[in-house]
């Protein structure tokens, strides 16, 4: 079992990064090509305009991981006082937490940009 702890990190982390480059490299790939005209307007639609709208999906992660970071910090500070069958549902209930309050961020954002969207003359923005 010890071995496969020592191996464990590459089998996860040279994944990730590579899922990240072809994330990453497939954006930028339809960023150029809606730039250079060679797309139609529904395609511009469902690439930038949704996502200009909502908050952006980073803050949720960096929410989620804050709340489970500070999760993680109490629970260790309270590691004589609980034991560790709870830790992990503590976790589980923080990250559910920031992803809640994730979701009221983002839904508040989208009915501002719903409040605004007739004062600018229907064009769309970012409405934050």
């Amino acid at each position: 079992m010890r071995e496969f702890w020592d191996v464990f990190p590459v089998i996860v982390i040279f994944p990730a990064f590579a899922l990240m480059f072809k994330w990453y490299f497939d954006y930028r790939t339809r960023k150029q090509l809606i730039e250079k005209g060679l797309v139609d307007e529904k395609i511009k639609y469902l690439q930038f305009e949704r996502q200009e709208q909502f908050v952006p999906s980073s803050l949720k992660w960096g929410l989620v991981f804050v709340f489970v970071g500070v999760a993680i910090v109490f629970l260790r500070i309270l590691s004589e006082y609980i034991p560790g069958e709870v830790v992990l549902g503590a976790v589980l209930i923080a990250a559910g937490l920031g992803l809640l309050v994730y979701y009221l961020i983002a839904d508040a954002a989208m009915k501002r940009h719903k409040r605004r969207q007739p004062e600018l003359g229907g064009t769309t923005g970012t409405g934050l």
